[in-house]
């Protein structure tokens, strides 16, 4: 969308009747950002708009996210790859210490500078849900499928057998945010998806291992040792 200040991103989602109420979802996203507005790596929702039937967040516009970027000429060098590392776990680890979870760290939520800034953006904890059934995965394409790659950055954790019910008071843990994390990483030095949803779930029962046939592709061994702990 076109703003005075230049081009931001705008957010939309329709209310099913005009009684529905996203009140407690701006509260959170309005809180969250108060904690996070000193943190240099990331980019929160500047404005948090309701009417009546819809809810609206706006964000500042960045061409180039991570997942954009690694395909973008040109081809970013083994030192750019290890910057980005390090200011993504620096993000993380600062929303962290301030007691904010992201919930969906993947590759195209990180966004890219033409300098090489890095930005943590579009923080979901507060109206994603944090446990999905195993086995139904319409609601892994709705919230964390949306450019339908079949890509799965979510801790294993987070699929729940059948029967489970999830509770509203769930909330995304900091482990769950780590190996999200660990996922972008090894897909930032190999360029390679880590899991696609079906190698997630056969990596649950251990019949998939990335260590064998992803991350031996990473030359660095220091960076292949904090991606396989992470993950």
């Amino acid at each position: 969308a076109q703003h005075k200040s230049g081009v931001v991103v705008a957010k939309v989602c329709m209310k099913s009747s005009a009684k529905v109420s996203f009140s407690k979802y701006a509260t959170a996203l309005r809180k969250e950002r108060r904690m996070l507005e000193n943190v240099p790596n990331v980019l929160t929702y500047s404005r948090v708009l309701e009417t009546s039937n819809f809810g609206i967040l706006v964000r500042q516009y960045i061409h180039s996210s991570l997942y954009d970027r690694m395909s973008i000429r040109p081809f970013l060098e083994g030192i750019e790859k290890k910057w980005i590392a390090f200011q993504l776990l620096c993000a993380v680890r600062d929303c962290h210490a301030h007691g904010v979870f992201h919930g969906d760290i993947k590759t195209e939520n990180v966004l890219v500078t033409s300098w090489g800034w890095v930005y943590l953006t579009d923080f979901s904890s507060a109206f994603k849900p944090v446990y999905l059934p195993e086995d139904n995965p319409a609601d892994f394409t709705f919230y964390f499928d949306t450019t339908s790659r079949r890509t799965c950055y979510l801790a294993p954790e987070r699929f729940i057998a059948p029967g489970h019910q999830p509770s509203d008071r769930d909330t995304v843990q900091w482990n769950m945010d780590i190996f999200s994390l660990g996922c972008v990483l090894a897909e930032l030095f190999t360029e390679t998806p880590t899991f696609t949803l079906s190698q997630l779930f056969k990596y649950r029962k251990k019949e998939y291992d990335p260590a064998f046939a992803l991350l031996s592709k990473i030359d660095d061994v220091h960076v292949r040792s904090l991606i396989s702990s992470m993950i």
